[in-house]
């Protein structure tokens, strides 16, 4: 038999909450602060990644250019042709100055001439009425042409001429003398050597 009689209604009853307001507030605090500290280290780990792979491209894209430049010196070490080829076009240069020096050497002991110092004296002696136009050397033979405007001055530079070093004991012998219109007079003198006792 039944001892009690409950006369409430069920929608009079009291109803129990599964979980007060302060505690679904809390817990979607520490949700919202667990997703959002979530979704920060998970921004922070991306970026951190990104920069990391940024990085790592950079070193790459600079170890790729220093290999390319380590085998284009490689390649240029490697590849003697060219500067073979540069040796023995020096060589060549080289050999060809030496027969220059050779023949020249050949020539002066030959002659027996000595060009700068023909130079100095001709400079030495210089006479503006007079110019010359060609030097002519044969031997211990020099011929000189030229032109001058006063032949009375001829005999004297040659004069003057014979006073310095090295035609000094030297004659002077006149080849050639031609009158142009134009009051210009064309000459062609040779020198040779003529023994004097001791002296040249």
């Amino acid at each position: 038999m039944k001892n009690r009689i409950n006369f409430y209604h069920k929608s009079l009853r009291k109803r129990r909450d599964l979980m007060p307001l302060q505690g679904v507030l809390v817990i979607w605090t520490i949700v919202a602060f667990i997703v959002t500290a979530s979704w920060g280290g998970f921004t922070l780990q991306t970026q951190h990644n990104k920069t990391e792979k940024d990085g790592s491209q950079q070193r790459l894209d600079s170890l790729y250019v220093e290999l390319e430049a380590i085998k284009i010196k490689l390649a240029e070490k490697q590849n003697k042709d060219r500067l073979v080829t540069k040796l023995k076009l020096i060589e060549q240069e080289i050999a060809h100055k030496q027969q220059i020096f050779s023949y020249l050497k050949v020539v002066n002991e030959l002659s027996g001439t000595d060009y700068s110092r023909i130079m100095i004296d001709l400079a030495r002696h210089h006479e503006p009425s007079i110019w010359l136009t060609e030097l002519i050397f044969a031997g211990k033979k020099i011929t000189l042409k030229g032109q001058t405007s006063e032949s009375s001055q001829l005999p004297i530079w040659l004069s003057n001429l014979k006073q310095s070093p090295y035609f000094a004991g030297k004659e002077f012998s006149v080849l050639e003398f031609n009158k142009k219109e134009d009051g210009i007079n064309e000459f062609n003198v040779s020198s040779e050597l003529v023994v004097k006792g001791n002296s040249l």
